[in-house]
């Protein structure tokens, strides 16, 4: 067992965007930082999302609009600081009379264009198809609407800010387990699975789906949140039209479905909402592919089937649970601060999305500042470009 003499102030488990956001807004506060990810940073959550920074236009429906708020105000701010891997991207809405009526998704719109502030990014407007995408979507789709929403390299957004953070002097480890966290009077004793021990003052559990297996087998605590296990799976195939744009695509169930043009010559499509019991190995069911079929099937010209599918990929979202239709449970983010012991903090976040990350860190330290002697207490991720 080998002992690290340096005593940290910040111990993260997780190298998703959440743990790569903490790490890289501490590093540049001045605090000593070790992050451990059991895998590569970015391979889990965090790279099989629908590569979007976006405010959320269907959490309008449930209400959700402080988080709408902070997340279009975020994806203002990550535009401007991952210049080199974000892009403005058109979304349109075919409207359906059996579906949302025209005045609601006006309304939702005109909320979307307006609850974030200023932007750089162009406002909502009404299409008429034959004037504009004739030929892509079925005959009887005649207008619908268009807005805006950021495309991004998700994977890449982890690693800039790990890379980042590894500059400011934060150590970062790949491919090594967390397997205890004693706690004591003086902060954290933590071990990895290569028999090495890491003291730190404050314990930040950012394992993403794995959150309640930490707190339950490696810190022990036996005090968690309740949260929902949500797979969400896409579909790729060779781009299905041209032009770069978005759809966004409504069910009868009231779910969207994206249809995002990807890496020029493909067409990302999904996403889907199936709670599942464990975070690992996840991977699309036939039920998921069929549904995203028939969702294609239902709007566009050109017809697809299984034998166009070329990859697919998955990944578990973890909610809070309230109770809710899988499509309706808070993307919101919950922090859960124990001070059972107040030398030793143990902080738990629960839940988060991809556009959210860097206010979540900036919050997170902001949480943790009374316990914390740091040398730079004003905020600075929101102008420094990764």
């Amino acid at each position: 067992m080998s002992f690290n003499k340096q005593i940290y102030d910040i111990f993260i488990i997780g190298g998703g965007i959440n743990g790569a956001g903490i790490a890289r807004d501490a590093a540049g506060r001045g605090l000593k930082v070790f992050l451990a990810e059991k895998n590569k940073v970015g391979s889990a959550t965090s790279s099989w999302s629908s590569k979007l920074i976006h405010g959320g236009l269907r959490y309008l429906e449930n209400y959700e609009f402080k988080l709408v708020k902070e997340s279009l105000k975020e994806r203002e701010v990550i535009t401007s600081i991952a210049p080199t891997i974000t892009k403005p991207l058109p979304f349109v809405i075919p409207h359906s009379k059996k579906l949302r009526s025209k005045l609601l998704i006006r309304l939702g719109l005109f909320l979307y264009d307006n609850l974030g502030g200023k932007t750089k990014i162009p406002k909502s407007s009404k299409i008429n198809f034959n004037k504009k995408y004739s030929n892509i979507l079925k005959s009887h789709f005649k207008v619908g609407f268009q807005y805006y929403d950021v495309q991004v390299d998700d994977k890449k957004l982890v690693e800039m800010n790990i890379e980042d953070a590894k500059k400011m002097g934060a150590h970062i480890v790949e491919n090594r387990k967390v397997i205890n966290a004693n706690r004591s009077k003086k902060g954290w004793e933590i071990l990895l699975d290569n028999d090495e021990v890491v003291n730190s003052k404050i314990l930040i559990n950012a394992a993403g789906p794995w959150i309640n297996e930490i707190v339950n087998n490696v810190i022990k605590a036996n005090k968690n949140k309740s949260i929902r296990l949500v797979k969400g799976s896409h579909i790729i195939i060779k781009k299905l039209y041209d032009q770069e744009v978005a759809f966004t695509l409504q069910n009868d169930d009231n779910r969207i479905v994206f249809v995002i043009p990807y890496k020029n010559v493909y067409s990302l499509i999904g996403t889907t909402e199936v709670d599942v019991n464990s975070p690992d190995n996840p991977k699309i069911s036939n039920g998921e592919i069929i549904y995203l079929i028939n969702t294609i099937n239902n709007h566009f010209i050109k017809q697809i089937s299984e034998k166009d599918i070329l990859d697919t990929f998955s990944g578990i979202r973890p909610l809070i649970e309230d109770f809710k239709d899988a499509s309706k449970v808070t993307r919101d983010y919950v922090f859960d601060l124990n001070l059972e012991n107040k030398n030793s903090p143990l902080l738990n976040i629960y839940g988060g999305k991809l556009t959210t990350y860097r206010k979540l860190s900036e919050n997170v330290i902001e949480e943790l500042t009374p316990y914390l002697s740091i040398k730079n207490s004003k905020n600075w991720t929101d102008t420094k470009v990764l």
